[in-house]
């Protein structure tokens, strides 16, 4: 059997008695496990292929840097040209600016159940910071973001989560019936037409279509996909069996859109074989890349000295 990769071992644990994360801040401030202990399940993807430790300038993302886990995405999640009216071009490299530097630790508690991270823009100048916070008798942790534009003019907000989940067969996604969603897949050879559909079909082929909420059935495929934030702002995830759940809550008015990356070993950007994994990316705008967000009108604008903050939250059942 291949051995695994080794991991940067300075990572910070927060744990209490239902859960345990920890966290590789010179890894981009990755979230490398969110374990269920009472269950032992880590509910975060690793790539087998690819150790979480600190980028460097140059990497390719897919095949260098793409370690699993939960990354936090600022500019745009493709590599793109971010044109600013009056401004030099600026050239955002695959998964934005902040999964490339080492992130600083600017607090953590003796309790173990807090910690918070910063770290200052490279491509623009800006200052993000991230803490993380694990309730003290409870299953759940929230996520507290703060960013800072720090720059003499403004610039798109384009910000996503970005949390793989493992997956495997049986497992459902659990969002409204007939919630809207857009196709936003360069993966696919079926045109994706810029159209509304409804949770949960999707048309694969002419004559295929798959049933999202069990994405993880037999057909294999790979598909990025942004649903309209639904009413209660939250996204449910259940293992195999409905015994083991994962939700993840937000708040719709500031972040409006659920991308969900759903890869049923249709794709590996590594090289390997066609993995499973589950993005679930509670997001600013329906685009992957930052520049059709601007050509569409679809992402607001964050102004100089300007802070933004906004919150989320996850709960493990078992």
């Amino acid at each position: 059997m291949q051995e695994p990769p080794r991991r940067d071992t300075a990572s910070i644990s927060l744990q209490n008695e239902h859960l345990l994360v920890s966290i590789l801040p010179a890894a981009g401030g990755n979230i490398t496990e969110l374990v269920d202990r009472r269950t032992g399940r880590n509910w975060l993807w690793t790539n087998p292929h690819i150790p979480a430790t600190q980028p460097r300038a140059g990497l390719d993302y897919g095949k260098e840097i793409d370690s699993g886990g939960w990354d936090e995405i600022l500019l745009s999640v493709s590599p793109d040209d971010l044109k600013i009216p009056g401004r030099s071009t600026r050239r955002i490299p695959d998964h934005g600016d902040l999964v490339r530097q080492a992130w600083s630790v600017l607090e953590t508690d003796d309790s173990a159940l807090t910690c918070m991270l910063g770290i200052s823009g490279q491509l623009l100048n800006y200052r993000f910071e991230r803490i993380v916070v694990l309730a003290e008798r409870e299953p759940v942790i929230q996520l507290h973001y703060e960013l800072t534009n720090n720059e003499s003019f403004p610039w798109p907000w384009y910000w996503s989560a970005h949390a793989l989940l493992s997956a495997e067969p049986g497992m459902q996604i659990e969002l409204p019936s007939a919630q809207p969603f857009r196709l936003d897949d360069a993966t696919s050879e079926h045109n994706p037409a810029e159209r509304i559909r409804r949770w949960p079909d999707l048309d694969l082929t002419e004559h295929v279509s798959v049933d999202l909420s069990n994405s993880f059935a037999a057909k294999k495929f790979a598909h990025k996909i942004f649903v309209e934030s639904p009413e209660d702002g939250s996204v449910r995830v259940a293992a195999p069996g409905n015994r083991e759940t994962l939700t993840m809550s937000f708040d719709r008015g500031q972040l409006p859109w659920l991308g969900l990356w759903i890869n049923n070993e249709g794709w590996s950007g590594c090289g390997s074989a066609p993995y499973r994994n589950l993005g679930l990316e509670p997001c600013t705008t329906p685009y992957d890349s930052v520049a059709e967000a601007i050509g569409n009108d679809a992402v607001d604008w964050i102004q100089p000295g300007e802070i933004r903050r906004w919150s989320l939250s996850v709960e493990l059942t078992a």
